[in-house]
């Protein structure tokens, strides 16, 4: 697959925000599409018996409707063109193909909400072992996995351990998975202090125009802003790096730090073009957690 090249990178002063394009910015402004019922495909165009029967069906069309978003999404990472054949590859389309037979074989509802049930967990799966073994992606992501749990959350003391996982779970679109691997409260303070972390906490307002969580349950509700396209795209990258004296902290003729970076000793950074895109993961009881949105530490 084609590399894009990364944006052009804005200048760092401390107690000052990164100014970025108007192209970086409107990544931001441009926010996440609302959920949606609809299937992923047209029910105006909708002429066979499975496909007027998914369209009928609320819960079969939020099936569909994930199942192509999580298909294009991992299509997206893995297909391509080989470089010396021209030939385009899609590691996924048989496997597709076969699973829409069987699909299209469903005489009822609940057979259908079956097949989509187990294909949307097979893709998720199979996917996240793809990333643990990317040499052989293209089989692994056609064959049954072996694992239903490739998590390893008792080792997630170790960073590489830790981040490895991570990836998987936003690649995977494993929301639970990543919801687990967060600190509760997460705090955004992209634009400020965070409500999360003042005694009279978070009022309904703030909690609606930031991405600042006191539960699962709020993280996963503004899971499209946390792990947005621009984040996503950051972390396949492997954009991260450790805490460094000469970039987050200032002395003073005394040798006293009078202004902080985005992370302190022993956080990471996922750095961005765009501050409101970085994530700081730190060590939470023992286990790393992505902790918040800097700028403040």
């Amino acid at each position: 697959m084609l590399r894009l090249s990364p944006l052009h990178r804005c200048s760092f002063r401390p107690y000052a925000l990164r100014w970025c394009s108007a192209a970086v910015l409107s990544l931001v402004l441009s926010g996440a599409a609302a959920a949606t019922t609809a299937p992923g495909f047209d029910c105006r165009q909708a002429h066979r018996a499975v496909e007027r029967r998914i369209c009928a069906s609320a819960e079969l069309s939020q099936r569909d409707a994930e199942l192509n978003r999580l298909y294009r999404q991992i299509q997206a990472e893995t297909a391509g063109v080989d470089g010396d054949s021209g030939r385009r590859i899609d590691p996924l389309a048989a496997g597709q193909a076969a699973w829409l037979a069987e699909r299209d074989a469903c005489a009822d509802e609940a057979c259908l909400a079956r097949v989509y049930d187990r294909r949307i967990a097979a893709l998720r799966r199979d996917w996240a072992q793809a990333l643990e073994a990317p040499a052989t992606s293209a089989t692994t992501m056609s064959a049954p996995a072996a694992s239903a749990s490739p998590y390893r959350y008792e080792r997630h003391g170790d960073f590489e351990v830790f981040i490895d996982d991570f990836r998987r779970a936003v690649a995977a679109d494993d929301r639970a998975a990543v919801a687990r691997m967060s600190a509760r409260p997460f705090a955004d303070y992209a634009t400020g202090l965070s409500c999360v972390n003042v005694e009279d906490g978070c009022s309904a307002q703030e909690l609606r125009v930031s991405r600042s969580s006191l539960t699962a349950d709020e993280f996963r509700a503004k899971y499209e802003r946390v792990v947005s396209p621009v984040m996503r795209k950051a972390l396949r990258e492997r954009r991260i790096r450790a805490y460094d004296p000469a970039v987050d902290e200032s002395r003073d003729e005394g040798g006293e730090v009078e202004v902080v970076g985005p992370i302190a000793p022993g956080e990471y950074l996922l750095e961005n073009e765009d501050h409101f895109e970085e994530r700081v993961f730190r060590k939470i009881d023992g286990a790393y957690k992505l902790a918040r949105v800097p700028f403040y530490p």
